[in-house]
């Protein structure tokens, strides 16, 4: 049986392809919110240290210095981590200790987990934590769920860790202490890996070769609107607990997958379930309102095995080591750059929601420019080209950051939603680019790896997203910017020793890639 030929009198996108492909797509903007809720979740909010006789009190009690997260009660300075009395000229303050009580800004956030757990002062690095955790957890992931997709089929892989992610996401709101949460956050990393990457296969598996680019954009889109979504939820619910629930419970219909999705026929033919894979054809035939000829389904195809060979074979040419190399630059600059500049959304100047509102919606017109050019430029100019945009972007913010004043702040806001326009469009290149620049035989494992070292760059993406809570300052703000500008600019430059693959024959082997280097 060849799903090749079958799909030809299937349709490539057909009714039945149609359907089972945007269903699996909303399982694309799940993980995009639960990928980037933490933003909100842990929320750091203005805070200082406050007297237990005013324990009950709010953070704009009379006589509060706003600008400074200042208050005074009974001669002595609460400040947002230490308390002091002034000295008797008033001009410095002695006695400083440290607190253990804050009172915390509710103008913003009603209820973050920092707020709620006092994760203030040097404890504000817990965020960075739990967001790193996240991305280790979405390492781990990326490592289980190929193998486990290839022997227990793609519905049933992705089945599985739609009940983890809907169980974890909806646990940690029970969490008693911050070990607690970040325990769970690993394991919702670990769960939005586990079904984004079924998804996209099973979807991908059900479409015919002429519609596999469109469909391979589609999914980004919905991955933008959840973005989107998370941004109007957070707006208008501002404790933590209500926002992670009311978007982690829709998941629960998610689990409609059991009765509404069928198994990859593909997947079943490899595996020699011809029966199963039959039956479904023949339901996605009666969809479509096609008819499979009896001799397509029947004929006996002599499976050739092109083989799938190891990771390591990448690294038997030297010019296939140099361009994985590069490869992989590209990966970890795209993925901390797309990630990091999301998560910092939270300390550019301005209106959270609307500076994340900005950041998420303008994806789609990223996805959309990498759609309309790549097969007008060529891979590689559009794709170094969408870097150092994104780069010199990202570094013209520390302008207004560091020498302009606050009337200034909605260029650094600008600069960076251009930015991230950039890196979007880089990104969805980048998927494309990598598995046309690999030879067959290692291009599962070349894409493979790839991913995984966009998981482990982005794993650090938080820290630098971050600075600002160890480096006050102006400083502190522009950091992130420059240290993303700049991975940008380097990569996309390496980017230019790779060759163009634009309307070439892809390399089938290893040797193939000695000639396919201009």
């Amino acid at each position: 049986m060849d799903f090749e030929e079958i799909i030809k009198h299937l349709g490539d996108f057909g009714c039945y392809q149609k359907r089972l492909y945007y269903l699996l797509c909303f399982v694309s903007s799940s993980c995009a919110i639960q990928v980037l809720l933490t933003v909100f979740t842990f929320g750091i909010p203005e805070y200082r240290c406050t007297h237990p006789d005013l324990k009950n009190g709010t953070f704009y009690e009379k006589g509060v210095n706003e600008s400074s997260s200042e208050f005074e009660y009974e001669n002595k300075i609460y400040q947002q981590c230490t308390i002091s009395t002034r000295s008797t000229n008033n001009t410095s303050l002695e006695n400083v200790t440290e607190c253990d009580e804050w009172v915390y800004d509710e103008s913003v956030f009603q209820s973050t987990i920092i707020s709620q757990m006092d994760l203030v002062c040097e404890k504000t690095i817990w965020k960075s934590h739990a967001q790193m955790l996240l991305a280790v957890g979405q390492l781990i992931g990326c490592a289980l769920v190929g193998p486990l997709s290839d022997r227990f089929g793609r519905k049933n892989t992705l089945c599985t860790f739609l009940i983890c992610l809907m169980v974890t996401t909806i646990s940690v709101v029970l969490s008693p202490n911050i070990v607690a949460i970040l325990t769970f956050y690993f394991f919702i990393g670990t769960a939005i890996t586990g079904t984004f990457t079924p998804a996209f296969i099973l979807g991908m598996e059900l479409v015919g070769p002429s519609k596999r680019s469109l469909t391979g954009c589609i999914i980004n889109y919905f991955w933008s609107f959840g973005s989107i979504v998370l941004a109007g939820m957070a707006y208008f619910i501002r404790n933590w607990k209500y926002l992670q629930l009311s978007l982690a419970v829709p998941n629960i219909f998610l689990l409609s997958y059991f009765w509404f999705i069928d198994e990859s026929p593909r997947w079943l033919i490899s595996k020699g379930r011809y029966k199963e894979a039959e039956k479904i054809i023949q339901k996605a035939a009666t969809v479509n309102k096609v008819v499979i000829p009896e001799g397509v389904l029947k004929k006996n195809v002599e499976v050739t095995n092109n083989e799938n060979q190891s990771v390591t074979k990448m690294f038997t040419s030297w010019t296939l080591v140099k361009r994985t190399v590069i490869i992989y630059i590209n990966w970890a600059a795209c993925s901390l750059t797309f990630y990091g500049v999301a998560l910092h959304a939270s300390s550019l100047s301005g209106n959270l929601f609307l500076n994340f509102f900005l950041i998420s919606a303008v994806e789609l017109p990223g996805f959309i420019i990498c759609n309309v050019l790549i097969d007008r430029l060529g891979r590689r100019i559009l794709y170094c080209s969408s870097m150092m945009f994104c780069g010199l972007s990202l570094i013209m913010t520390t302008l207004p950051i560091l020498f302009a004043d606050e009337s200034f702040n909605w260029t650094v806001t600008l600069l960076a939603v251009l930015g991230k326009l950039g890196i979007t469009a880089a990104f969805a290149n980048l998927w494309i680019y990598t598995s046309e620049l690999f030879p067959t035989v290692v291009r599962n494992s070349g894409v493979g790896s790839s991913s995984m070292m966009a998981r482990l760059a982005a794993t650090s993406s938080p820290y630098v997203a971050n600075i600002g809570l160890m480096i006050p300052g102006a400083i502190g703000k522009a950091a992130p910017m420059i240290i993303f500008g700049i991975t940008s600019i380097i990569a996309g430059l390496l980017a230019l020793l790779l060759p163009e693959t634009k309307d070439r024959l892809l390399p089938e082997t290893i040797e193939d890639v000695e000639q396919f280097t201009k």
